[in-house]
């Protein structure tokens, strides 16, 4: 059970009701998530904010939510890995492949390099070598990509932490257990 209030389109005050008008055409609903971080507009928005600046960036919206799902699997987001094994699907990604991407054995090589860099910059906390960087942008990544990672990262440090702070009701599908 949610630890904070949930906010709903009724409780929200004005501004938070019309976000919420704008987000729910996009998934048919206003998700848990967003009903939490509704708590504080500063959340909510630099949620949204970096959600659109990742979609107009250089990675393919596979790609992004590989990464998201990767830091979602290290961090053991149970909610934002259900929201990215969604998302994957829906981008005709196969469930046999969305587990090989959780457990870090994806069946592309560029895929799995991107596995790794996103690895190798959470564990080093961005520290990562040259080899790191140069084997990257050898299976065909840029500096743009790995200036971008970056920003991927800190959203779902962004909505990790926060629903392992808030305990957010899961209202999809839960992600298979690997």
């Amino acid at each position: 059970m949610a630890r904070l209030p949930v906010i709903t389109k009724e409780t929200a005050d004005e501004k938070t009701a019309k976000t919420f008008e704008a987000i729910e055409p996009k998934f048919g609903k206003v998700p848990n998530i967003f009903k939490g971080m509704a708590n504080s507009s500063v959340t909510l928005n630099a949620y949204l904010q970096l959600d659109q600046l990742i979609a107009g960036g250089s990675f393919s919206p596979v790609e992004q939510d590989i990464v998201r799902i990767t830091v979602s699997q290290y961090n053991k987001c149970t909610y934002c890995l259900a929201a990215h094994t969604g998302s994957l699907k829906s981008n005709g990604v196969s469930k046999e492949e969305i587990l090989n991407i959780r457990k870090g054995k994806p069946t592309d090589p560029k895929h799995a390099v991107l596995i790794d860099f996103t690895l190798t910059v959470i564990k080093t906390s961005g520290f990562v070598s040259d080899s790191d960087l140069d084997t990257f942008k050898k299976a065909g990544y840029s500096d743009v990509h790995a200036a971008e990672i970056s920003v991927i990262i800190a959203q779902k440090v962004l909505s990790n932490y926060f629903n392992h702070i808030n305990d957010t009701d899961l209202d999809l599908p839960a992600a298979p257990e690997i």
